[in-house]
């Protein structure tokens, strides 16, 4: 049998016939009226008998495949001729209209190009003008802060000068008991000379990877596969698809920063301090500021736990806060609902009142008060200026109603975490239960955390266990919190993941604060009460 591979040497030693001709290009003399369907040729009745013998199962007249043969080109010219012939027309002018738009569709994308060139390019000078203004806010923060220092110094001098004089004449006409009152008030005092005031607050470096942003803030292109090598070989970008370009967030984005967590906490000094502790405001100079809302006062003593000043207030004083760029502190007062500044005279001056209950403060980078009312049915955040002008508020979003205990901003990205009190899926046995949630530097609502990824004895934390009491953002623009429920301070990203539980407690949490460098400032309460300062980052 002749497989297709010799058929096709068969074939080609045919003769050509031409197309419409009756004549067998083999045998002149004689008509083809015979189709061999192995072959697919017409052939005559010699080559039947000769070249084409093997394949007489496979013969067919002509005459009896004329008609079948006639519907077939009949049906090919009703398809051209209502449907391809037709079709091909419209997509002649299609592609004749898309071409007539092309030009257009690129002018308007090279116009967009140019406009978010000229967007980019204003936002980049308005980058410079906030640049710009920060340092002018740092120098006057920093003028003033060094205005601060002299005005400190020179108060510790007349102190020293005034009580030296006094104890000269102690020692000449006082008597046991002026003598004895006398040396319980000088030990009581901090006589340590301060150390100059760091000046070093900001520095600005330039960015280094300038080239990749410019290019995600000028947009992106979407390009055909078989164009992208093309556009490669002639220098052009073969990014990501963009419809609308999107300019690079400069605000609020989270940078990734890098750090190492050390095993285990580093004390940095510790000491036994009796008194009560409502609020730790560390400040930048190694001291921090301690108030008690029993008590109506606020002390600021070192890190040894000497006292260096003293502040008694006629009023609740609930909470305390420092203005990160003047050093300046100030406290809510519950009862009065008003907001006050300590003076560089130390008196403090009341600033302004709020509408609801204010039971937490704390001073943002812009110089702006951020504070936690409680009202009727309604827990709020309130930003204002300082001088009182409301400028955004937010409802702190919980199934239950109390206060805001702790406020506390990132100093990298600008978000503005706190804890407040909720009640866990209508849970009413425990009203003080609290949660922790984010927010942006406008108070628009980011995300809640619960004590996702936290394990106890292998197992996860439910919600209900979770109890964050105070919020603490570290440099890294990680959060540092304390869990009520678990005795514990966790380290939880700014994003909202867990991190690592820095400490467990024998006993309840006091209050905590972060001191600049990363030191943490704790109320630890086990037999006796007293402070510790850790360090839980190694480099």
């Amino acid at each position: 049998m002749a497989t297709k591979d010799g058929q096709s040497i068969l074939r080609a030693q045919y003769h050509i016939r031409n197309k419409g001709s009756s004549r067998c290009p083999d045998h002149r003399d004689n008509d083809v009226v015979l189709l061999c369907q192995t072959c697919n040729v017409l052939i005559c009745t010699s080559c039947s008998i000769t070249s084409h013998k093997s394949h007489i199962d496979s013969f067919l007249e002509i005459s009896k495949i004329r008609n079948q043969h006639q519907n077939s080109l009949q049906d090919f010219v009703n398809e051209a001729e209502k449907i391809k012939i037709p079709k091909l027309n419209d997509q002649i002018i299609s592609a004749r209209e898309e071409l007539s738009a092309c030009q257009p569709k690129y002018k308007n994308i090279s116009d967009n190009i140019k406009k978010q060139r000229d967007e980019c390019r204003l936002e980049l000078d308005k980058i410079m003008e906030d640049n710009l203004a920060i340092c002018d806010k740092m120098e006057r923060a920093e003028t003033h802060l060094l205005h601060g220092h002299i005005v400190n110094l020179e108060v510790r001098l007349d102190t020293l000068v005034k009580l030296s004089s006094d104890c000269k004449q102690t020692l000449q006409t006082g008597n046991a008991v002026l003598v004895y009152d006398t040396v319980v008030d000088i030990k009581d005092r901090d006589f340590d000379i301060p150390q100059t005031t760091n000046t070093d607050m900001t520095e600005f470096t330039p960015g280094k990877d300038r080239q990749s942003h410019l290019e995600q803030a000028m947009g992106k292109w979407k390009t055909p596969e078989h164009l992208k090598t093309e556009l490669a070989t002639s220098g052009c970008s073969n990014q990501g698809p963009v419809v609308i370009p999107k300019l690079f967030e400069s605000k609020g984005m989270q940078r990734e920063i890098l750090f190492k967590l050390c095993d285990s906490l580093t004390v940095i000094s510790k000491f036994l301090y009796p008194f009560s502790i409502t609020s730790i405001c560390p400040t930048n100079e190694g001291r921090a500021w301690l108030s008690d809302w029993a008590t109506n006062t606020v002390k600021l003593i070192n890190n040894k736990g000497q006292l260096v000043q003293k502040i008694q207030h006629n009023s609740d004083i609930q909470q305390i806060s420092l203005d990160p760029a003047t050093g300046r502190m100030w406290f809510c007062c519950t009862e009065e609902k008003t907001i006050h500044e300590l003076s560089t005279s130390s008196t403090p001056v009341t600033r302004f009142t709020t509408k609801g209950l204010p039971f937490s403060l704390c001073v943002i980078n812009d110089g702006q008060i951020v504070v936690g009312e409680s009202g009727v049915k309604v827990c709020k955040l309130v930003m204002y200026t300082a001088d009182g002008r409301v400028l955004h508020t937010a409802t702190v979003e919980a199934s239950g109603f109390g206060p805001v205990w702790s406020i506390t901003q990132c100093a990298v990205t600008g978000n503005i975490a706190v804890a407040s009190t909720t009640q866990i899926s209508g849970d009413s046995s425990n009203p003080e239960r609290s949660q922790l949630v984010v927010y942006n530097p406008t108070l628009q609502h980011l995300f809640q955390y619960r004590g996702e990824g936290i394990k106890e004895q292998e197992e996860a934390i439910s919600p209900e266990r979770f109890d964050p009491g105070i919020v603490v953002y570290d440099s890294k623009g990680n959060i540092v919190v304390t869990d009520r429920t678990r005795h514990t301070i966790e380290l939880i990203s700014g994003t909202g993941t867990y991190i690592k539980t820095l400490h467990v407690n024998k006993e309840q949490l006091g209050v905590i604060g972060i001191q600049r460098g990363n030191v943490l400032w704790t109320n630890l309460k086990i037999r006796k009460r007293g402070v510790k300062l850790f360090k839980y980052y190694c480099d």
